[in-house]
């Protein structure tokens, strides 16, 4: 099977999948990128897609929307607008040159503006999708919610981003004799809740021995300067690392920590709280529908207010070295039970499942055609 996807984005999920379909024989191929200006590869996509399928690609496997925005849409809305008109001519290509159009559904909206009108978009988007991918049932329930039912779904979980070294062979949560150290990790942006995570933090009681590290690359030029200044008065129990951090320094920064903060206000999906998981890091997160799969006995919920967040924080800060190793025990035993093999075995199947009923319901149509 020949897949093309579109597009290509640093974090593991691809990687990680691609890499496992690969060994089962697909072909993978990242459209796109034909030439190094995005914007002009993006006016060229249509014509890639036609000359891929006479190639002899059948299926399309789009993740996120965020390389169809324009640039200048912030200085002129109206490019929003070029956006989504060029973003449904595509997909109307791609529909009429004969490709199934697969979406791994990352996130129910973006979680940054990309069109001019991004419900109107999703649901194009899923009406247009011959098969819709999700990470859990509650995306599914989202989609519906916002009047975009896919035609064809299932339910896949991700693999877990596991440790560069045995699990096991880690720092068990809670032994360092310091200070109980926290941890936020992944791509710092608004809907993250960072913000969030540095005013309860600043918020404990006196006395509580802790410290945060927040660890991820930050492009907002104002969350940049309000995380600093939110920082600011926890003084040196605070450390912020606004930069990408390097695939070889991921494990030794994740098993400097006790407890891994995820403070959403929405996440659909999160390869960070696996990420923890893998490491046998506790989790403190918000009582999100995304969020509900992840295993209770491994993570602290919290009601996503402020206050409750601080009492979370406190909470982990000063229980006993025992109780976080059984999370980190819980922790591991739920990872262990996923992996990439199986989420690219389901994702193939579903695919190839696809292409079956498709030549089918066209063969059925033919013979239909022949007989009349």
């Amino acid at each position: 099977m020949r897949l093309l996807v579109f597009p290509r984005d640093p974090n593991p999920y691809q990687t990680l999948l691609y890499t496992e379909m690969q060994r089962l024989g697909v072909r993978v191929t990242y459209i796109g990128e034909l030439i190094p200006s995005n914007t002009l590869s993006l006016l060229l996509l249509p014509l890639e897609v036609a000359a891929r399928r006479i190639a002899g690609a059948r299926v399309v496997h789009l993740h996120w929307v965020f390389a169809f925005a324009l640039p200048g849409a912030q200085r002129l809305p109206v490019m929003r607008w070029v956006a989504q008109i060029w973003f449904l001519v595509w997909l109307r290509t791609c529909r009429t040159l004969g490709m199934r159009v697969v979406w791994t559904a990352h996130n129910v909206l973006p979680h940054q503006q990309v069109f001019a009108n991004d419900v109107s978009a999703r649901r194009a988007l899923v009406g247009a999708s011959d098969l819709v991918l999700a990470h859990s049932q509650s995306t599914l329930a989202e989609l519906s919610a916002l009047g975009a039912v896919p035609h064809r779904s299932a339910v896949i979980q991700e693999g877990p981003i596991a440790p560069v070294v045995p699990a096991a062979s880690l720092r068990l949560p809670g032994t360092s004799g310091g200070p109980r150290r926290f941890l936020f990790f992944g791509r710092v942006q608004e809907y993250k809740g960072v913000d969030n995570l540095l005013t309860a933090f600043a918020a404990m009681p006196d006395g509580v021995r802790a410290h945060l590290t927040v660890a991820g690359q930050c492009d907002d030029q104002r969350l940049r300067s309000l995380l600093h200044a939110l920082a600011r008065p926890s003084g040196d129990r605070v450390a912020l690392r606004l930069e990408w951090v390097p695939v070889e320094e991921v494990t030794n920064l994740v098993a400097a920590a006790d407890v891994i903060v995820l403070p959403f206000r929405r996440v659909t999906t999160s390869g960070s709280a696996m990420l923890g998981l893998a490491h046998g890091r506790p989790l403190i997160v918000p009582d999100l529908a995304g969020l509900a799969d992840l295993p209770g006995q491994a993570v602290l919920r919290y009601d996503g207010e402020i206050r409750a967040l601080t009492a979370a924080l406190t909470r982990l800060a000063l229980v006993d070295s025992k109780t976080l190793a059984a999370m980190s025990a819980a922790a591991l035993d739920y990872a262990s039970g996923r992996t990439w093999q199986e989420s690219a075995e389901k994702t193939m199947a579903e695919m190839i499942s696809l292409l079956e009923h498709s030549a089918s319901s066209e063969f059925g149509q033919l013979g239909q055609s022949t007989v009349e």
